[in-house]
């Protein structure tokens, strides 16, 4: 039903791919970002809540400086109840602040985002990297002189759960964890020294069973959110 709507409130925008087989995250959206029509691309995800004004927010910081090639903005966090959310994952706003906060951790929400399509393309697009798909296009774009920034205020109220937890863990993403410091490390975003650091401190994480996974991420890499207070601002 709600493809019907859009489909009558859009009637020459709406374009579904639709892929044969499961090809993954990555490839998916590379063929996403291929059939584009327009300069810019946004990114939702299915299950996630945008605010009213997310795109106006978005638009404008856009008109206010053209050179951006790549932003996004702070989420909240829900487990059942998009109006009940607990926590919140802040990210930086400004573009020197992004990069520096990219050698340790992803600097957007990608559910978030918003990206020149012509500069995700020269970037090399998405490509398969289990869990890590945008982390590693916004690496590569930001060596590529992307210019970021991220919104200051809560865009997007995005459902969490012990299944996100359970998503990351086990040998398989600690293998994809290391594969992405490694890439990190070859574009110049982080040092030997850094790329030791990091692994030191996330993959030992990842062999933790999911609800312990859960209770580091609220307490180390969240904030709780106040649920009348609907913005962040960059501490």
């Amino acid at each position: 039903m709600d493809a019907v709507l859009d489909a009558l409130r859009f009637p020459n925008e709406l374009n579904i791919i639709s892929l044969p087989e499961n090809v993954t995250l990555g490839p998916a959206r590379v063929e996403g970002v291929k059939a584009a029509k327009h300069d810019w691309i946004a990114i939702m995800d299915s299950d996630d809540v945008c605010s009213p004004d997310r795109f106006r927010k978005q638009i404008d910081m856009i008109k206010a400086n053209p050179k951006l090639g790549l932003i996004g903005g702070q989420i909240a966090e829900f487990v059942d109840n998009p109006d009940n959310t607990a926590t919140t994952r802040t990210v930086p706003t400004s573009h020197n602040e992004i990069i520096k906060f990219a050698k340790k951790r992803n600097p957007f929400n990608h559910m978030t985002v918003m990206l020149r399509r012509e500069a995700a393309i020269k970037a090399g697009n998405y490509r398969y990297f289990p869990w890590f798909e945008d982390y590693d296009l916004w690496a590569r774009m930001i060596t590529n002189g992307v210019v970021c920034a991220n919104h200051p205020d809560i865009l997007v109220n995005a459902r969490i759960g012990e299944g996100m937890y359970k998503r990351r863990r086990g040998i398989a993403y600690v293998k994809s964890e290391w594969r992405m410091q490694k890439q990190l490390r070859t574009l110049g975003v982080i040092s030997g020294l850094r790329l030791i650091c990091n692994a030191a401190v996330r993959i030992p994480v990842r062999i933790l069973p999911a609800a312990c996974i859960g209770a580091v991420y609220r307490r180390v890499a969240r904030g709780k959110v106040n649920n009348s207070e609907r913005s962040i601002n960059e501490e």
